[in-house]
Order: C-alpha cells, then structure tokens, then sequence
C-alpha cells in the first residue's frame, strides 16, 4: 500500500548498545583506578594506627 514512502534502514541497536556498554566499562575502570591508591593509603594508615583500648567495667554488687 505504502510504497512511495523508502524504508530506510536504522542503525543496529546492538552496535549501539555495545558502545554504550564499552564507555560505561571505561568511566568504572577509570574510577577504580582514581580511587585505589586513596584506599591502599587509607588502610595502611589504619594498621599503623594503634587500636583503641576498651576497659570493661563491671560493678560487682548486684
């Protein structure tokens, strides 16, 4: 019926969803790399700190 309308052809969705995927993967590694060095330093720091003493005090009359 509708044939003095051309279809034209849209770009595959799955090329596009690659690339969409492939950028996201790159902003993810990226942020991984900006944030390790801050949590090596982070947890280094924590096992040279010494650890708090807690004393329990208990009350013996009852």
């Amino acid at each position: 019926m509708n044939s003095a309308i051309p279809a034209r052809r849209r770009p595959k969705t799955g090329t596009m969803t690659r690339i969409i995927l492939l950028i996201s993967f790159f902003i993810l590694v990226g942020r991984l790399i900006f944030i390790i060095p801050g949590a090596i330093e982070h947890h280094q720091q924590k096992k040279a700190a010494p650890e708090p003493v807690t004393t329990l005090i208990t009350s013996d009359s009852r």
